[in-house]
């Protein structure tokens, strides 16, 4: 095998051609390239005769960030069956103009750098990078759909992609921290959509982790009518704070404005924050409010009670008591927004108390939207959703671990 041969196959994964020269054109550098004057159809495989011909570049690699093109003659052929056909060349596949090698190495670059950073790093333009990496992860996601994985456990998430309340709803396998499926939009038909999509593949699904949205509940449960919804604690406490910071407000607009600094000053933060997390400083700050202010002493302590109940490895039966008393002691104070929390929790108990039988969350979905951001930060958004779907599943999911086709 002579060296240009060598290096077409070995450096490029081009078979059977020959470099004839090497040119460099301002930043690019030109490989021109020939092969046997034989041609087959890209159809059938069978030999015909040259109809006519056109020079044609692909590109083939990079080199000290400037692009390597293939440079050479492209005949279209007589074929018996077919017609006049383009001949089958051996260096990408249809119409592209880049190598299989090209495209799979550009989704390893887009793996951890941004479209413009593998463009200045392959010398091309940036819409260049995207349409070869769309076909490549277009490529490998077919072959992930074909061989879907079949988890036990998910979560259900949602995450904004784009302003004005533009949401996407993200299902992941619970156990591995991975994504399977990111469909548009969080109303119940999406879910039930998504949900579609991996079809058979969530056979074995037997317990899911969710927030409190009604439209994920509702899809879930006509999906898995035998399956555990268990909601998210971190989601509940959520809620919960929120409450609190509705009362504290609600009290502090009966002060006046110094009072009202004061207040805010010393007990929004406090209010909020566990028990076990209280600095020496918040515990001081704890005490004054305890004789400065009953009232809000009081709701930090029901808070406290209620969160804890989450914490002390109650069985279900023992928490539903706890839970239920709970609410009784919540229904004889004069704090609204909490009374509307707790109404809420009973009219949702069956589903809390799944959390105590399988103690599983969101948080895993929660680091998962963090990275969704970040890559979302990173492209400065996504006009396509189809691309923004391949991504995440590229980088928060197992496409990559697919073989290239």
């Amino acid at each position: 095998m002579s060296l240009g041969r060598d290096i077409l196959s070995k450096c490029f994964q081009i078979e059977n051609y020959e470099i004839k020269e090497v040119i460099e054109e301002g930043d690019r550098i030109i490989l021109e390239i020939d092969r046997p004057a034989v041609s087959f159809c890209s159809k059938c495989g069978c030999v015909g005769g040259h109809y006519d011909s056109s020079i044609q570049e692909f590109l083939i690699g990079s080199l000290n960030l400037k692009p390597i093109y293939a440079r050479t003659k492209i005949w279209r052929i007589r074929c018996h069956l077919h017609g006049v056909v383009t001949e089958r060349h051996g260096i990408s596949e249809g119409k592209k103009r880049h190598t299989q090698a090209v495209e799979k190495a550009v989704i390893r670059y887009t793996e951890k750098l941004d479209n413009q950073a593998a463009a200045d790093l392959f010398g091309v333009s940036k819409m260049t990078i995207y349409r070869i990496d769309l076909d490549g992860l277009t490529a490998l996601k077919e072959k992930y759909l074909a061989n879907l994985p079949m988890p036990s456990c998910l979560s259900v998430d949602e995450v904004s992609y784009k302003r004005r309340h533009n949401y996407a709803t993200i299902i992941s396998d619970y156990d591995e921290g991975k994504v399977l499926w990111i469909e548009k939009g969080r109303k119940e038909e999406d879910l039930t959509c998504g949900y579609g999509t991996l079809n058979t593949s969530l056979d074995n699904v037997n317990c899911i982790s969710m927030d409190l949205w009604n439209a994920y509940e509702n899809a879930t449960k006509k999906r898995f009518p035998q399956a555990s919804i268990v909601y998210d604690r971190f989601h509940i406490a959520r809620l919960l704070n929120r409450a609190i910071e509705e009362e504290r407000r609600a009290y502090q607009n009966h002060l006046d404005k110094d009072e009202r600094r004061i207040m805010k000053k010393h007990s929004r933060w406090i209010l909020l924050k566990r028990d076990i997390n209280l600095s020496d400083q918040n515990r001081d700050h704890l005490a004054e409010l305890k004789e400065a202010n009953k009232p809000l002493y009081e709701m930090y302590l029901l808070k406290e009670s209620f969160l804890n109940i989450f914490d002390r490895g109650f069985s279900a039966n023992l928490a539903k008591r706890q839970i239920v008393a709970w609410v009784k002691e919540i229904s004889s104070t004069e704090f609204n927004s909490l009374k509307r929390f707790s109404k809420s929790i009973l009219k949702r108990l069956k589903n809390v108390l799944n959390w105590f039988k399988n103690p599983i969350s969101n948080s895993k979905a929660e680091g998962i939207n963090n990275v969704i951001k970040t890559l979302l930060k990173r492209a400065y958004g996504y006009k396509n959703f189809e691309y923004f779907r391949m991504k995440v599943l590229q980088k928060c999911g197992t496409l990559m671990s697919y073989s290239y086709p």
